[in-house]
């Protein structure tokens, strides 16, 4: 399971996306927020895991995150609910000195511009070798889970070019997986003309889109105490044998500018001293020459 933590983009001002082509956008001040579809992800992985515990088999269930200290309080999460391995792939600069996540550390004040902000870069290809790299050192991988996009300004192509590494076969906007037999999963993804139902060999890359299940469980205080000293393993992007200046040079693409789309609705007021007047100035002013257009 991939996941990534996102600034949460509705708290930027409109100053800061106009200047991000100059300036670089400046998101350091903002909480941190779990990607929408990769959270659904999180919860099918769950799920999954569950279903398959009352067949009398067992999930071993990883996580990993790329980006700096900030994702190391949702990779601790993920380990109290029940995630066997949680894994950050750091930025150079930060990999040597982590340690384990520091629960009453101020995340966002580490945060530090990483790979794991690409979505603005435009460097998906980065992102998927480095996930296709550690899918590989990983014993025994066999199912991939990612959301189908992380955010503004990403592309979706992420699940797609992991795919294309591994040599796994790839769906994008499933909603539901569910086990069917040993080495199986079927699985419902939205498609052009309604919903897909179908049953996949493992293994496979399923990009999670509008699922049902739209948020991740909460552990209990239980939870956390009993897996408080499992750790989180932190890698730079060189020990997967992966040169992330190399593969962002060969990206192509560069940001030009950002700005925010203007959901505003404009309206007017409609004079009248009773319902009936209102409705006969509305009619008159707006719906008259619809409705009686030849």
């Amino acid at each position: 399971m991939c996941f990534k933590v996102t600034p949460d983009f509705e708290e930027l001002p409109e100053a800061d996306w106009a200047a991000a082509a100059t300036h670089g956008l400046q998101t350091r001040y903002v909480r941190r927020v779990l990607n929408c579809f990769d959270e659904s992800a999180l919860e099918l992985a769950l799920r999954l895991s569950d279903t398959l515990a009352t067949r009398g088999q067992t999930v071993d269930l990883g996580a990993l995150s790329i980006g700096g200290r900030e994702v190391e309080p949702y990779l601790t999460t993920l380990v109290a609910l029940g995630y066997e391995r949680a894994t950050r792939v750091a930025p150079e600069a930060d990999a040597a000195g982590a340690g384990p996540a520091d629960a009453n550390a101020d995340a966002n004040a580490d945060a530090a511009p990483t790979v794991a902000d690409a979505g603005f870069e435009l460097a998906p290809a980065a992102v998927a070798a480095i996930v296709a790299a550690h899918v590989r050192r990983t014993d025994h991988s066999d199912l991939l889970l990612l959301g189908c996009r992380s955010g503004p300004g990403d592309g979706g192509t992420v699940p797609f070019r992991v795919a294309e590494a591994l040599g796994w076969p790839c769906l994008t906007q499933v909603t539901e997986i569910e086990p069917s037999g040993e080495g199986r999963l079927r699985v419902a993804a939205m498609v052009d003309d309604g919903l897909l139902r179908a049953t996949l060999r493992l293994p496979c890359v399923l990009a999670v889109g509008n699922a049902v299940v739209s948020h991740l469980r909460v552990p209990t205080l239980r939870d956390r105490l009993a897996r408080r000293e499992k750790p989180i393993d932190v890698l730079e992007a060189t020990a997967l044998g992966i040169d992330v200046a190399a593969e962002r040079m060969r990206e192509g693409c560069a940001l030009t500018g950002l700005e925010t789309i203007d959901r505003g609705r404009r309206g007017a007021v409609i004079a009248g001293e009773t319902p009936r007047a209102k409705a006969r100035a509305l009619f008159d002013s707006s719906l008259r020459d619809l409705i009686e257009a030849p």
